[in-house]
């Protein structure tokens, strides 16, 4: 019922700001944009009441951990077996990815307790809240508040990004928070260039730009090159750059104050985790890790997979960009998209969310052409009392497209879907009965007991719900009597629904009804 609730509110809410922005109130047609987003993010993110497996697990069990233990990023508690720190997905210390966006998804887990919507909510706020960014780089980069508007109305529907959210595609809330934090560096700097007073959105460029790396890693600082480029156009007789190179400086010292605590604090708390993971984070440059090599033009293969049918309006809108009018205003702007596809095509190792940073920058250029669109339907005396019925059944045409609620529809409902970034069928009836299964092993097993035999990978879903330390599969005798040696109490799933070696039906083993499929 929830599902319908807020796909027709979201539905509700987009047809009122399309009227509000076409009687001239700018601002509430933002405004209930961003409330059609909110609703549209919540709708995808409670459409599946389990984790996903990549990498939505891994995030959600460190975030967790993070709760109680904000400097201490942990994939496992205890780890009661052994373990290799450098396999990041089975050890102890984690420190695979940045902080940021765990900090983030703990906190909503503090407030709002341990459960799917809490730690998909970060994702849901900073979606919708990039919004107002979107909109103001259309105004400043494009000279054009419709260009903004509409830029903002693509990404309320964007099918990839809310795939994102949902926690369905790998990557997921990492991916969603380091777009949020460039696209909004980027915004900063453009208000920096037209403010009477940039101190403070220097300060801000520097503090996003900063919280982006904090995220995923260096390519968060992308908005700097844009900066430079900038600087390079102004270039001519008279013109001082020094000055403007110094304020430069000054942000990246500010994103540096932002980004470099926390790799100094990793590098002395845990020196060995830390020296390998970038030694690792490096490695991607040059070799394809975990199987990740494809072709030099994976990244541009991916496009009709991010972008839909708005790929077409996306090339139309890059060739407006660069018409002579304006492609000094436009120009770092699309430098910065171009610099990231050039970068991640050079790398060795090729994933599917790499270049998607800049899809919002993606997304302003596609709307370009429906603002122009939009604009000579108006122009059309004869028919301007339906140019905003027909202009609105158009853009409802084009975010239906972008939107692509078959495929969310199919790939939600347990159905193949044609593309390989999702992990194929979901198993929904097992997935939901294991998460059931697992929100209650609290209940079921006291504190202190380290539980055994869940269905194979879901030890992480296990113990994110359970709060429990949990292994798959059966431990050998040796490993048995090693931890009971310690004192360490065990619990076994399956004790009544499949054969278990005798050594596991002994008093001080706790049996577990109903094994997870």
């Amino acid at each position: 019922m929830l599902t319908y609730i807020f796909g027709l509110g979201a539905a509700g809410l987009t047809t009122v700001s399309v009227v509000a922005w076409w009687r001239g109130h700018a601002g509430w047609a933002i405004a209930l944009l961003m409330g059609a987003a909110l609703l549209m993010r919540l709708l995808l993110a409670g459409l599946d009441p389990f984790l996903h497996d990549w990498d939505e697990r891994y995030h959600a069990l460190v975030a967790r951990n993070m709760m109680d233990h904000p400097g201490r990023p942990m994939l496992r508690i205890d780890p009661v077996l052994p373990y290799s720190y450098q396999a990041w997905c089975c050890n102890h210390i984690w420190l695979h990815k940045q902080p940021l966006f765990l900090w983030q998804m703990a906190l909503s887990m503090k407030l709002f307790g341990v459960n799917i919507l809490a730690l998909r909510l970060p994702s849901i706020l900073l979606s919708t809240l990039v919004l107002w960014p979107v909109y103001r780089l259309g105004s400043l980069v494009f000279g054009d508040p419709l260009v903004g508007y509409l830029g903002a109305l693509l990404a309320t529907f964007a099918y990839y990004q809310l795939e994102l959210v949902s926690g369905a595609v790998g990557m997921d809330h990492d991916d969603v928070a380091f777009l949020a934090y460039v696209t909004g560096s980027i915004w900063a700097y453009y208000e920096y260039c037209v403010s009477p007073r940039p101190g403070r959105w220097l300060v801000l460029v520097g503090i996003l730009a900063g919280a982006a790396v904090l995220c995923k890693w260096l390519t968060g600082l992308l908005v700097y090159a844009g900066w430079g480029l900038n600087i390079l156009l102004h270039l001519r007789r008279g013109y001082r750059p020094l000055p403007e190179l110094g304020r430069l400086l000054a942000s990246i010292m500010v994103a540096v104050a932002v980004l470099l605590p926390w790799q100094l604090y990793t590098a002395h708390r845990f020196p060995v985790e830390s020296a390998y993971e970038r030694a690792y984070n490096t490695r991607h440059f040059t070799e394809a890790l975990e199987g990740h090599g494809n072709s030099w033009y994976y990244h541009f293969e991916m496009m009709p997979i991010h972008y839909g049918l708005l790929l077409g309006l996306v090339v139309l809108g890059t060739w407006m960009a660069l018409r002579p009018a304006r492609w000094r205003a436009t120009l770092p702007l699309l430098a910065m998209v171009a610099l990231i596809y050039i970068f991640f095509t050079l790398a060795a190792t090729k994933m599917y969310s790499y270049t998607y940073v800049t899809s919002l920058l993606l997304l302003l250029l596609a709307a370009q052409p429906l603002a122009v669109a939009a604009r000579w339907l108006e122009r059309l005396v004869s028919w301007r009392r339906w140019a905003p019925a027909l202009g609105s059944l158009g853009l409802g045409a084009v975010l239906l497209a972008d939107l692509r609620p078959w495929t969310i529809i199919a790939y939600h409902a347990d159905e193949q879907v044609p593309y390989d970034i999702m992990p194929g069928v979901l198993n929904r009836t097992v997935r939901e009965a294991n998460a059931n299964l697992y929100r209650h092993l609290a209940q079921e097993v006291p504190a202190g007991y380290t539980v055994f035999n869940v269905a194979g990978g879901d030890e992480l879903e296990a113990m994110f719900f359970s709060g429990r330390n949990v292994y798959g599969g059966i431990p050998s005798a040796e490993e048995v009597r090693t931890l009971r040696r310690r004192g360490i109490k065990l619990a076994i799933y399956g004790g009544q629904t499949q054969s278990l070696p005798s050594y596991l039906i002994a008093p001080g083993i706790k049996q577990l009804w109903g094994a997870a499929q």
